[in-house]
């Protein structure tokens, strides 16, 4: 029921202006999931807002960028009519309950806020950044947002009440009454903060390879000297009529040969000597006369007889 009272009530004194002005442009809107009534163009950048349109903002605020320049946000959940003045320079927004921003500069011009309880005169000239609230209750907030600069008059729709809100100051109107303003206004009282972009650490740089070693030069293995073995030739001659002490040795011919002439045989060096055992005296015996063989004996038979 107030948000009909209040759009009847406020569309009334500006009716002959909106039916005569029904195509100028109020700005541009960006959003993601908006939704608009009323007429609207639609062009490269976003959709162009004419006056008399109604913008519903989804779960993300959206943004209409006036032509007059500064900006309007509709907070989520909050659902706005937008009506301009012939010349395009005064605006007024009607809302039922949700919450809008004001980001702009007015020179001689006038704005006009409408909830269901109160009108709230934005009137230049003046840096405007103001938050305003609005619930079923009746109770709205008024919140100066940094580098404002100007001053809000505050009016009752079913009473005679005004309150001016100073630049630097926020305060709660409660139940639709101004009697008894309060500073202490709701935590969400405009639009809530765009969420932080998480901050990423940013990675190290990446030391540079080094630069490529040539790889080291492999020494050539010199292959083992093969083993030289020592070859003798020592021909002898032996003869039997001879004792055998008395074998001749001819002077040995050396030469140096590679490869063993003894396959799969180990050498060993020669054993060490024994030690030399003591020597003793050793008597001969007597010589025993030789035993006579059968020849002598018969030649010594033969003897006998022919003397």
């Amino acid at each position: 029921m107030r948000l009909i009272r209040i759009l009847s009530a406020a569309a009334m004194p500006v009716l002959g202006a909106s039916l005569a002005c029904a195509q100028t442009v109020v700005g541009e809107m960006y959003a993601t999931d908006a939704s608009v009534r009323g007429s609207v163009l639609f062009s490269g950048g976003g959709t162009r807002i004419e006056s008399g349109s109604s913008v519903i903002a989804g779960d993300a605020p959206a943004a209409v960028k006036l032509s007059r320049g500064g900006e309007v946000r509709i907070c989520p959940r909050t659902g706005v009519n937008v009506t301009a003045s012939a010349s395009g320079r005064d605006l007024m927004i009607a809302m039922n309950t949700g919450a809008i921003e004001a980001h702009y500069t007015l020179g001689t011009s006038a704005d006009t806020i409408m909830t269901p309880d109160f009108r709230i005169l934005l009137a230049g000239p003046g840096i405007f950044h103001f938050a305003i609230s609005a619930d079923l209750q009746g109770n709205v907030c008024v919140r100066a947002l940094p580098h404002n600069t100007a001053s809000l008059i505050v009016t009752e729709l079913n009473g005679d009440g005004t309150y001016q809100v100073k630049p630097t100051v926020q305060v709660l109107f409660k139940n639709g009454k101004i009697g008894d303003p309060s500073p202490l206004i709701p935590p969400g009282c405009g639009c809530p903060p765009a969420p932080e972009q998480p901050l990423r650490a940013a990675e190290p740089p990446k030391p540079a390879p080094p630069p490529p070693t040539p790889p080291p030069a492999v020494a050539k293995e010199t292959p083992p000297a093969a083993p030289t073995h020592l070859e003798m030739d020592a021909p002898f001659v032996y003869q039997g009529d001879k004792e055998p002490y008395d074998i001749q040795f001819q002077i040995a011919r050396l030469r140096l040969t590679e490869g063993s002439i003894f396959k799969d045989r180990e050498v060993l060096p020669p054993p060490a000597p024994a030690p030399a055992a003591p020597q003793t005296a050793v008597v001969n015996p007597p010589k025993s006369p030789p035993k006579k063989g059968f020849f002598a004996k018969m030649k010594s038979f033969l003897g006998s007889i022919f003397k």
